[in-house]
């Protein structure tokens, strides 16, 4: 598409963040990304695999797509004739050609469009005006379709257009890169493409899309997208907010849990008769109320009725699993009942991720530390260990082999102060927690075996199980040869606030 600029595009996906305390919840981003599909190619001639690609999220066979255009229709008849000789459309409906001031609306049962226009904003800035049709092309991304655009075009989805994106589109030079404070920013050279569905971005044929998020007092971090690649639009959207917001602190709050319990499992089974022990700190035999969240396994969720039986085994008076995993489902008035009832929480396994995006910055999060401000007791395993301290350990959305992944770095911060990790030396973990405290020597690492667990009572963590518990202090002076951790056994007794182990529990 020889009209189409050759150069490489920017596009910023810009996050307006209000500033605010590192105590309260941090702004929520909705963890689903986008509803249905969009597909964003750079400058030059859209490439084969991006034609096909369209077609193929449009519905293939089924697919009904128009290319919509704002006073260019030379630019719009090369799109319909690339999408013409699709492999993909051949049992597909015709595609049609709509000049965007002829389109009283746009067709409802169109499963995607191509949106092409001019490259000077003024040119269609105007028309856009007089016909938004950003209802339109909501109620296509709703029901699943899929929006395109190519070059300069892309602007035409940002706030300047029909606003599906807060994108702001620029041409790249080699010799003034420009990065916006709180903005992630994708730079695509001439014939790549990228998707992005849902959540997931991932790179269509040949070429490259370069991203990168950057904030005042921050380096900048980049990443590669090609062939088989995959990054996550949520997890980068968050590293955006969080670097805005100078998260991770570089002064931390100490670990005290002022009242209430806290119990925090290794993952790999239980240390000997815990949900008893669980049941005394949450009130007691026939007077515990307890909650369960199966939220971090991957759907379809689990059925955790059992869990819910051993607790009421241990004499629990009631034992109830949540399964809500979107911010409508956690804010239902039943949820959230349970929740003002209970004087017990339980965490499960899976992917410590999953608990973020379902909790954080919902009316359900205040009422869990109410748990503890009633006296009661949280508690949880694996990935419900990690999400109970303020640094969130292995975010991973892809995959958890990483002990940091940016974006995905804030817990649910029931244990200000630390970084929580677990299945710790089963798995050979020791040297990514000292690499970590020495991104973040502010926090307190803790690393727990499994089949082991720390009780917190105010500033104390007690180890029980058959394992052991370490703690790093990134400000202990370590001779050399010797280990830059402390390690306890069951019985042991560290006080987390003054970073020592207590005389004599070595």
């Amino acid at each position: 598409m020889k009209t189409l600029h050759h150069r490489l595009t920017w596009l910023a996906i810009v996050l307006l963040v209000p500033l605010v305390s590192i105590h309260a919840q941090p702004p929520r981003i909705d963890p689903a990304g986008i509803p249905g599909a969009m597909l964003i190619c750079g400058g030059g001639d859209v490439s084969a695999a991006a034609f096909d690609r369209f077609i193929d999220l449009a519905q293939g066979a089924k697919a009904k797509v128009a290319v919509v255009h704002v006073n260019d229709a030379d630019a719009a008849e090369a799109v319909l004739k690339g999408l013409k000789k699709s492999a993909q459309q051949k049992d597909a409906a015709e595609p049609k050609l709509i000049a965007w001031k002829d389109a009283k609306t746009l067709v409802d049962d169109l499963t995607g469009i191509w949106l092409i226009t001019r490259k000077e904003q003024r040119v269609w800035e105007g028309e856009i005006k007089d016909r938004p049709l950003r209802a339109e092309c909501l109620a296509l991304l709703n029901r699943r379709g899929v929006i395109a655009t190519s070059g300069r075009t892309s602007a035409l989805i940002g706030p300047a257009g029909v606003n599906l994106l807060p994108v702001v589109d620029h041409s790249w030079s080699e010799k003034k890169k420009v990065f916006y404070d709180g903005v992630v920013t994708i730079q695509l050279t001439p014939g790549a493409a990228l998707e992005i569905r849902g959540r997931t971005l991932s790179a269509v044929g040949a070429g490259t899309t370069y991203m990168s998020v950057w904030s005042k007092g921050t380096t900048v971090r980049t990443a590669k997208l090609e062939g088989k690649a995959k990054e996550d639009l949520t997890a980068w959207l968050r590293s955006a907010r969080d670097r805005k917001e100078s998260f991770p602190p570089k002064t931390v709050e100490p670990p005290v849990v002022e009242k209430g319990t806290l119990v925090i499992v290794g993952g790999g089974g239980q240390p000997e008769n815990l949900n008893k022990k669980f049941v005394e700190y949450a009130g007691g035999e026939g007077k515990a109320v307890i909650a369960i969240f199966a939220t971090a396994a991957p759907d379809p969720l689990p059925k955790r009725e059992g869990l819910a039986a051993a607790f009421m085994k241990a004499g629990a008076k009631k034992a109830t699993v949540l399964y809500g995993k979107t911010q409508a489902e956690v804010e239902i008035k039943e949820f959230l009942d349970t929740l003002k009832e209970a004087t017990g929480l339980w965490f499960d396994g899976g992917r410590q991720w999953r608990f973020v995006d379902c909790y954080e910055n919902t009316k359900a999060m205040p009422l869990m530390f109410d748990v503890l401000k009633r006296g009661g007791v949280i508690g949880g395993t694996s990935a419900g260990a990690t999400i109970q301290g303020e640094y969130l350990a292995r975010g991973g959305v892809f995959d958890n082999f990483d002990i940091r992944y940016e974006g995905y770095e804030r817990g649910l911060g029931f244990l200000k102060g630390v970084a929580i990790d677990q299945h710790f030396s089963q798995r050979k973990r020791h040297p990514d927690m000292t690499k970590l405290m020495k991104i973040y020597p502010q926090y307190l690492g803790v690393g727990i075996d499994e089949a082991t667990a720390i009780v917190v009572k105010g500033s104390i963590a007690e180890v029980i199980g058959k394992n052991k518990v370490y703690f790093y202090d990134a400000a202990r002076k370590v001779e050399k040869d010797q280990p830059d951790h402390e390690a306890l056994s069951a019985g042991g007794r560290y006080d987390l606030k003054e970073r020592k182990v207590l005389a004599g529990e070595k």
